[in-house]
């Protein structure tokens, strides 16, 4: 008997060593990042990491990374489904110094680079990028498959390259309610090469400003038609530039819907080189960049009706035309 009761014992103890062993294994589902935190602390709310990356590294696929106090935050690398929030009152700075290496690009890094699965969903949300040192990008979304990324009260600032690029076949990118001012490109849809076949897909643009640019949007054929809705684009030297050089792609550019695009040196640059690059209009107001826009190739631009345009000459979107 007082061997079966030291073996039920013995049992009784590896089981709860194990119980403890699992339970300690299990990511947990939100995790925190703070001014005073630790990287190698747990993340959690009374033990927070330091920066954004330690704390996605430990979350749970599906969790919420949240900010607790103002502070910077350091670049990120994201490759699961999360949310990274920073609630309002709250700056949550990211400005390091040098950023993530692109893969693929040389001698280019962001400070958020994602790829993710086709199944995964992100979402940025509250963030303030801001560059300096040698970082060339802000927001990076690079990869060989889909998923998608929200965006979300996010500012984008000041980069040589693009304040956001996404290259990623069949993804979904919804940008809602942030600013992209101060870049080469302010949104970049389109892919390593013009020549390459199509990858991006999906791309929804609301209630954004982007301005003070070389370029405000870029598209090129693989991202198809991208809708831009409730949005300033102002203060750019080119507003939209759409490039399809691929054959296979039927039509690739901007459905600017109930917009305002004031005071940029160049409404649109349009070039159809195999396939259509496209501009559809409705219910928006264009103030100025007419005498220097252009169509080349394959290229169109259309009124939907309600379009407000000052300065322009009648006739400037075509109702009826055949690309040309």
């Amino acid at each position: 008997m007082p061997f079966r009761n030291h073996a039920f014992a013995t049992f009784a103890f590896s089981a709860c060593a194990l119980a403890a062993s699992s339970a300690l294994a299990v990511a947990p589902q939100r995790t925190f990042v703070a001014s005073y935190g630790l990287d190698t602390a747990t993340c959690s709310l009374s033990a927070p990491c330091r920066g954004f990356q330690a704390a996605i590294n430990a979350v749970a696929a599906g969790g919420e990374v949240v900010a607790i106090d103002t502070a910077g935050y350091g670049a990120m690398e994201i490759h699961k489904s999360v949310s990274v929030i920073v609630p309002p009152g709250i700056h949550a700075g990211l400005s390091p110094a040098t950023g993530i290496p692109l893969p693929g690009y040389p001698g280019q890094s962001g400070v958020v680079l994602i790829d993710i699965q086709n199944t995964d969903i992100v979402v940025l949300r509250g963030l303030n990028i801001n560059h300096q040192g040698t970082v060339t990008g802000g927001i990076e979304w690079i990869g060989t498959n889909g998923g998608t990324v929200q965006i979300e009260n996010v500012v984008v600032n000041g980069f040589p390259n693009e304040g956001l690029y996404v290259q990623a076949p069949g993804g979904k990118l919804l940008i809602t309610d942030s600013t992209f001012r101060n870049n080469g490109i302010g949104i970049y849809a389109g892919l390593a090469s013009a020549l390459d076949t199509g990858l991006t897909s999906g791309v929804s643009i609301d209630h954004a400003l982007i301005e003070s640019s070389a370029e405000g949007i870029r598209v090129l054929g693989g991202a198809g038609l991208i809708h831009v809705s409730n949005t300033v684009l102002r203060t750019n030297s080119v507003a939209i530039h759409v490039q399809n050089a691929d054959a296979s792609i039927a039509y690739a550019g901007v459905f600017l819907d109930h917009s305002n695009v004031v005071g940029n040196g160049t409404f649109y640059v349009l070039e159809g080189i195999d396939g259509t690059a496209l501009l559809l209009a409705a219910a928006s107001t264009v103030y100025g960049g007419f005498a220097t826009s252009t169509r080349t190739g394959y290229s169109s631009i259309y009124s939907l009706g309600g379009q407000n345009l000052v300065g322009a000459a009648a006739g400037f979107f075509d109702l009826t035309s055949p690309t040309q």
